[in-house]
């Protein structure tokens, strides 16, 4: 019989094969909206099912745990679909399939702190980024409705959509992953708890940032920049030497690599709203930060923590 954490793997991968499907197909008149819109889909169809596959350890015969494993791929579809809809009541209704999905996600999250407790600090990293996950959700939503509120236009409620699939959800849990490893060896304990800190405390300063004053996105950043370098560095000193396989290593280093890439250019760009400068515009931002933090920081990472309990 297949386990939960298999089957999260094996709809990731076939979300794959659904992902380079959708490459094909346009679902905005807008070719920036569009290569966020493609971002989005992996996010659901890709990223969210490998996460899953990492936080499942030890939590495989949770019920709760097994229903959301196989409602995903489902929500996944549906939600997908609301794209090929036109913004209005149907659409958000179609992507509310995904608002239920990550309210079981924020619900199992909930029970395995319940059932641990606050320790370790790996775990709750993992916890965090499930909990987070509705937010996506609830702007998705928003965003399919076709409502701005607060005068927010469409392309800021898709980032924030984006930003809390990838530094919200996955970021945490690639930590956590990490964590576990590094609870296997000696390690700079410090490092490690300002880097979850600063991971999990710049989530909401970000969106901030986006949604309300660039200052306060400035600040997140340089809050995640931090968590995700001092991440990159418990890696590559760390980690990558307690994996045996080198192919896993090499996958490591460079998604590590990439992360520290991806926020210098976060960076730039939150610095450039606050100096009211132009140094990189939301298209340019699409195609660099986001490429090297959804194909190389968190697909990379995923992939390898996804399996490696199973070595």
């Amino acid at each position: 019989m297949v386990s939960p954490s298999t089957f999260a793997r094996r709809s990731a991968a076939a979300g794959a094969v659904v992902w380079v499907l959708l490459l094909l197909v346009a679902s905005s008149d807008s070719p920036q909206t569009e290569v966020i819109h493609k971002i989005v889909f992996f996010a659901i169809l890709v990223i969210v099912p490998l996460g899953l596959a990492v936080a499942g350890d030890n939590f495989e015969s949770l019920w709760l745990y097994n229903l959301v494993v196989l409602v995903q791929p489902f929500a996944a579809v549906v939600t997908a679909a609301s794209f090929f809809v036109s913004m209005g009541m149907r659409a958000a209704l179609l992507a509310s399939a995904w608002l239920i999905l990550t309210g079981l996600v924020a619900l199992f999250g909930l029970s395995r702190l319940i059932a641990r407790g606050v320790y370790p600090l790996h775990e709750l990293s993992i916890d965090a980024g499930l909990l987070y996950l509705p937010v996506a959700a609830g702007w998705l939503v928003v965003y399919r409705f076709g409502v701005q509120p607060f005068g927010y236009g469409e392309t800021i409620i898709l980032l924030t959509v984006v930003h809390f699939h990838f530094a919200g959800f996955a970021a945490p849990i690639i930590a956590g992953a990490n964590g576990r490893v590094l609870a296997t060896t000696k390690y700079p304990h410090k490092l490690f708890g300002i880097s979850i800190f600063a991971i999990v405390s710049a989530m909401p300063l970000v969106a901030a940032g986006i949604t309300f004053a660039p200052v306060l996105g400035l600040i997140g950043t340089l809050l995640l920049s931090i968590g995700l370098v001092s991440l990159a560095v418990l890696a590559l000193g760390w980690v990558l030497p307690a994996v045996c396989s080198t192919g896993k290593r090499v996958l490591l280093a460079i998604a590590a690599l990439a992360s520290c890439a991806a926020m210098v250019l976060a960076c730039l760009y939150s610095y450039s709203l606050v100096a009211k400068i132009l140094i990189l515009k939301i298209p340019t931002m699409a195609m660099t930060h986001g490429i090297l933090n959804a194909f190389g920081f968190a697909t990379l990472s995923l992939l390898v923590w996804s399996r490696h309990k199973k070595e």
